[in-house]
């Protein structure tokens, strides 16, 4: 909800398209930036403080953009200058809650909790806009920030609730230090490093491509805005089904290979994507990459969590949210540079079908990952 009350906010501001990428820019740039120290930290001090502490940096910064919104006194610099820190927050916050999941439920419960923190993630993405308009309409977009920051402070209460976890300080040294440790360790170990690996490729050539949709909505299906929407639902809605089914089905034999199967199948449900000029093959197609982009998303972090060591949780995952959060919009800026010179479908086509490559050329080269369970 806030980001779609941030974006209409500096709409309005601006009328200009290049502060919404700035916006977004300064939301990527920290995760680039601080993610991989947020795994440290994660593993160095108690995972419950680290995400009250960041989330309580949300609640305040929500409650200063609501505020300065409600008084008339927000301008954009101050919006770029908070959407950084609420990078910075998220840098921090991210590894901390991921790795906690394996802490707070049993071993064998790790794939369907993860899958339905996903479930939750992915329904708020759906819900979330929708609920977004309905409430800048009647108290503005500094209502909608203040009750994220309401919202916030209830995580903060929640994380604290938590029963404690056990650090062991991170191993010793510094944070520098141990984030050496982390990337050694992920470096030295085949089939997590195959993982982050295929997943980082993943993020870079195919998941950039729901950034991409207004290009074909407009340019190629020729259906306008609301048949955008429709995409970005269709998307969705597969995003949701893909997390309900790794939350339903948990571990089984086979998982890695698995993985690396629907990765090869991502990439070329985006090549028939890009080649559809048809409204309701396209719609399809969109609901089987929201399916596929979220069974590869939840079924590499959680077998990262699984067959990492637990001291090092925090690190390994910080790896796989850096994939996720922080290589996308690099690959949403070189796929839309490209897609200026040669057109958005064939570059969409290229990335589908060099994901497609990688994933099957992981199985191949690297037989511990398609032993995975």
């Amino acid at each position: 909800m806030q980001l779609v009350a941030l974006g209409w906010l500096v709409y309005s501001l601006t009328g200009s398209a290049f502060y919404l990428g700035l916006i977004g820019l300064a939301r990527a740039v920290p995760v680039l930036a601080f993610t991989l120290v947020g795994g440290a930290v994660a593993d160095r001090y108690d995972r419950r403080t680290v995400m009250a502490l960041a989330n309580g940096a949300v609640a305040i910064l929500a409650f200063a953009m609501g505020v300065l919104t409600w008084s008339g006194l927000i301008a954009v610099w101050q919006v770029v200058a908070i959407a950084f820190l609420l990078g910075v927050a998220f840098s921090f916050e991210m590894p901390s809650r991921q790795s906690l999941v394996s802490h707070v439920v049993a071993p064998k419960d790790v794939v369907n909790a993860v899958g339905l923190n996903s479930v939750a993630f992915n329904s708020a993405q759906i819900l979330g806009p929708a609920l977004a308009a309905v409430l800048i309409e009647t108290i503005g977009e500094g209502g909608v920030f203040l009750l994220n920051g309401a919202t916030s402070l209830a995580v903060v209460l929640t994380a604290l609730l938590i029963r404690p976890v056990p650090s062991d300080g991170g191993g010793g040294g510094g944070i520098l230090a141990n984030m050496l440790v982390g990337l050694r360790y992920v470096r030295r170990t085949p089939e997590l490093f195959a993982l982050v690996a295929s997943m980082a490729v993943i993020s870079l050539l195919a998941r950039p491509y729901i950034q991409l949709l207004p290009a074909f909505a407009r340019d190629v299906l020729d259906v306008g805005a609301s048949g955008l929407g429709a995409l970005n639902s269709a998307s969705g809605v597969g995003a949701v089904v893909g997390s309900m089914l790794v939350a339903m089905f948990g571990s089984y034999r086979g998982r890695g290979l698995a993985l690396m199967l629907s990765g090869a199948t991502f990439g070329v449900a985006l090549v028939v994507f890009s080649l559809s000029t048809n409204f309701t093959l396209s719609l399809v197609a969109s609901g089987a990459i929201g399916l596929l982009s979220a069974f590869t998303g939840i079924s590499s972090n959680t077998m990262l969590q699984t067959y990492s060591k637990p001291r090092l949780r925090g690190r390994v995952v910080s790896l796989h949210g850096l994939t996720m959060m922080g290589v996308v919009p690099l690959g949403v800026m070189l796929e839309g540079a490209l897609g200026s010179l040669i057109g958005v479908p064939l570059v969409v086509m290229i990335g589908g079908a060099l994901t497609a490559l990688v994933a099957l050329g992981t199985v191949l080269l690297v037989p511990r990952v398609r032993r995975l369970e």
